[in-house]
């Protein structure tokens, strides 16, 4: 297959490799751009004072980790959690073990036993500029301190939608995978009119129902939901799909 990555580099680059050598023509265009958080530098002072800390995705997690490594400190030991596989496997790869739940969204990682009975627990929340305030929120309800860490800022150049749709369809685009909600929304603001029914009708992989569900109101037809956003999980959906 010739699936569409969108995710920002490194990361794209990396599935892009797993996709080629499993016999894929991955198409590679990061429609967005990860810089260093406003509030990285306040992390350190952060861990020391967190008992619980919570990666919201891979991308906060490896910030935070290179940060860690830059400025020669180490994570505490403490409890960690993360939303889903693919941010709980950058810690475990800082030497970190993370509790995920089976559903990647944040309504799966709330309905763990150990965020339940946290009141005056200090939690410390790793993520991106925006986002969605669900954890945060239920949190403080469950009687937690929680702390909001924006570790990266998401940046989305200018795109020449035109342009791309042409080089997309010479190129045999034939699927796309689009793992987060964000990039789902870029994508269809980028996209011509005159090429929307052409982006709706192509196979769809997201890594979450929730981004199943916001496909199919934007009129998307064709929607897998991968087991999570890492890339062996993308790899299955498309081979799966490649059976069929």
């Amino acid at each position: 297959m010739t699936p569409l990555v969108v995710r920002p580099r490194p990361q794209a680059d990396a599935l892009a490799a797993r996709l080629r050598a499993a016999g894929h023509s991955p198409l590679v265009h990061p429609l967005l751009e990860l810089r260093p958080g406003d509030d990285l530098t306040h992390l350190p002072h952060q861990l020391q004072q967190a008992e619980i800390v919570i990666a919201v995705s891979r991308h906060a997690a490896l910030f935070a980790r290179d940060f860690l490594l830059q400025t020669g400190q180490t994570w505490p030991n403490i409890d960690y959690f993360a939303v889903g596989e693919a941010s709980a496997e950058a810690l475990r790869e800082s030497g970190v073990p993370a509790l995920w739940p089976d559903d990647p969204r944040s309504e799966g990682l709330l309905a763990l036993p150990g965020l339940h009975r946290i009141a005056g627990k200090r939690v410390l929340i790793l993520r991106g500029n925006g986002g969605r305030e669900l954890i945060a929120d239920t949190l403080r309800e469950r009687g937690a301190d929680v702390t909001c860490l924006s570790v990266y800022r998401r940046h989305y150049p200018a795109q020449d939608g035109e342009a791309l749709c042409q080089e997309w369809q010479h190129a045999g685009l034939d699927s796309l995978l689009v793992t987060s909600g964000e990039l789902l929304e870029t994508l269809l603001a980028l996209v011509p009119a005159h090429y929307r029914e052409w982006l709706l009708r192509l196979p769809l992989f997201v890594p979450s129902p929730r981004i199943a569900e916001q496909a199919a109101q934007a009129g998307f037809l064709d929607i897998t939901t991968a087991r999570g956003a890492d890339h062996d999980a993308l790899l299955a959906a498309l081979e799966l799909r490649k059976m069929q």
